[in-house]
């Protein structure tokens, strides 16, 4: 018996991620997705934009506070701009976190990404106060952000433009990373710093 609610409890699961995957490409339309697999998503996701997105295969998408309890943002959402290009390689875990790009971002091939992390490659706005109170503020910076393959990201960590997180290495929760990390590296802290080689 036990077998078998099992079995179906499995079956039913499958059947609503699925549901969720469509709804999720339905309600998303604007946006140029190129999907190379079946992928999973806790949830739906909130996505915004014209721009492109890649997704690799065996994905996995958290995007709703039962997914993970960590706390912090509730749902996963990518923002990507006309000019934008979003690539998410295969083997990579996503939860909760908020992906905004105005020109490049490249995840690679199994990359994690912890709850409630930011990860931007603009400013959005420009540091000059005249140009910000223009209708239209144009003046400010946008450089891509690369997450190589095997980097770990932790819980509320925000990653901001032009940063490169070398392969393998970890940044530690709660971290604003402003500057480029090598390879095998720890780094952690507001700004993020060295800490030690993995």
């Amino acid at each position: 018996m036990r077998r078998l609610f099992i079995t179906l409890y499995a079956i039913i699961r499958r059947v609503f991620n699925n549901l969720g995957n469509m709804l999720n490409l339905l309600t998303n339309r604007n946006v140029s997705i190129n999907i190379s697999d079946i992928f999973l998503i806790k949830g739906i996701i909130k996505i915004y934009g014209t721009g492109v997105i890649t997704i690799g295969k065996n994905v996995k998408i958290n995007s709703r506070v039962s997914a993970n309890p960590i706390g912090g943002q509730s749902y996963t959402s990518f923002y990507v701009s006309n000019k934008g290009n979003l690539t998410i390689g295969k083997n990579v875990g996503i939860s909760n976190s908020s992906i905004v790009s105005f020109c490049k971002i490249d995840i690679e091939d199994n990359v994690l990404i912890g709850g409630d992390c930011k990860i931007y490659d603009s400013d959005f706005h420009s540091i000059n106060p005249e140009a910000r109170k223009m209708p239209n503020d144009i003046y400010y910076k946008s450089l891509p952000v690369t997450i190589k393959s095997g980097a770990f990201i932790g819980a509320a960590s925000i990653i901001l433009k032009g940063v490169v997180i070398g392969k393998n290495s970890v940044v530690g929760a709660g971290s604003v990373v402003t500057k480029c990390i090598p390879d095998n590296q720890i780094w952690a802290g507001n700004p993020a710093k060295y800490i030690k080689n993995i």
